[in-house]
């Protein structure tokens, strides 16, 4: 059970065995009495019921974790129906780097397809940070509602500034409940990709990108955008949806708030694929969620790497200014103190023409 856990195949469990043991003779049984021992083993984990098994290791992990905090609602016939977590640690992150919180789900994580919800931030080191992680029993305007404000309560009512997802319109409805004064953002990527869907034509497509991520004062962007509906003869439902969103995807209007440098979902989006590759349809959720907080375990030792690194050793100086450069490395992690090296490099690629004084 023990490799099982550390998302070890069975297959290539009884290899490991075989191995050890000197052959298959040697090894003592078949890989059908593992497979089934296996699933013997599956099913005593679950003799209470999944969603009860569940439930207790999440007592468990309060009880070794003061700050653990767990909610779950359950449907009319008092089954599970949707269950949100988080640890200390988890909070600690988000007292820090919660400014941002990017969203999104996924599928095909376990045995019910229940969605899974992770909310994601970015930490001192530019890099990926976990606040919480939700079962949903669907994706209805409700069920997204409780999740976030469930999300709030856990945080101590501590609201993000900025929020990030995927255009999903029954989270944009929960969103502008919960957190009113948020600013949300709809990913560029998902953005461009509805675009290229919808769109055949590769001049409207450049267009449509142009407004998008084009450095376009509010102003601009309207006749920019009224020019490309009358070039293309532009109509339709589509369209005009795009056009009633645009304060939540054009650049135009994005710009000037705080998203910590985040204009995707694809944070989240990889943390899924590094879920995804320890959980999959067939696992009841009292195994899925022992493995999501592993990956979130491999994550959190990559900061602590990065923590020591940055505190251990400092980076090499190549830039023109370098007493900024110097300043910045002084004071900042390193990856940070890259993306500022990035431009103080642009910096020196600009040329003064001609300078303009302001009575």
């Amino acid at each position: 059970m023990s490799m099982r856990k550390a998302s070890i195949k069975t297959n290539r469990t009884y290899d490991y065995m075989v191995d050890q043991a000197g052959g298959y003779i040697k090894v003592g049984f078949t890989s059908k009495d593992l497979y089934n021992r296996m699933d013997f083993e599956r099913r005593q984990v679950v003799l209470d019921g999944d969603a009860q098994a569940a439930i207790s290791y999440m007592n468990a992990k309060a009880i070794a974790d003061p700050e653990f905090f767990c909610m779950f609602s359950v449907d009319e016939e008092n089954r599970l129906a949707n269950l949100f977590w988080r640890d200390s640690q988890s909070l600690h992150d988000y007292c820090c780097f919660g400014d941002v919180v990017i969203l999104d789900s996924t599928y095909k994580t376990n045995v019910y397809d229940k969605p899974l919800v992770v909310f994601v931030g970015v930490n001192n080191h530019n890099a990926t940070t976990v606040f919480g992680c939700a079962f949903l029993v669907d994706e209805t305007a409700d069920t997204y509602r409780w999740v976030l404000r469930t999300f709030l309560t856990s945080m101590k009512d501590k609201k993000p500034v900025s929020i990030v997802t995927d255009g999903d319109d029954t989270m944009r409805v929960a969103i502008d409940e919960v957190f009113p004064d948020a600013h949300h953002r709809l990913c560029t990527w998902h953005i461009m990709r509805n675009v290229n869907t919808n769109v055949n034509n590769p001049e409207i497509v450049r267009e449509f990108s142009y407004c998008v991520h084009g450095g376009l004062t509010p102003v601009a962007l309207e006749q920019h955008w009224q020019q490309m509906i009358d070039t293309y003869d532009l109509k339709g439902d589509w369209i005009e949806m795009m056009y009633r969103k645009r304060r939540r995807w054009a650049e135009a209007y994005c710009s000037g708030h705080f998203f910590g440098g985040n204009t995707t979902t694809q944070r989240v989006e990889g943390m899924h694929k590094n879920l995804k590759d320890g959980i999959g349809r067939g696992m009841r959720l009292v195994e899925c969620i022992p493995r999501i907080e592993r990956s979130l375990l491999r994550l959190r030792n990559e900061n602590v790497k990065d923590d020591f690194d940055s505190n251990n050793s400092h980076p090499l100086l190549r830039t023109h200014l370098r007493s900024l450069e110097e300043h910045a490395a002084s004071i900042f992690t390193h990856d940070i103190y890259k993306l500022i090296r990035n431009e103080i490099n642009k910096e020196a690629k600009l040329i003064l023409v001609q300078p303009v004084r302001n009575n």
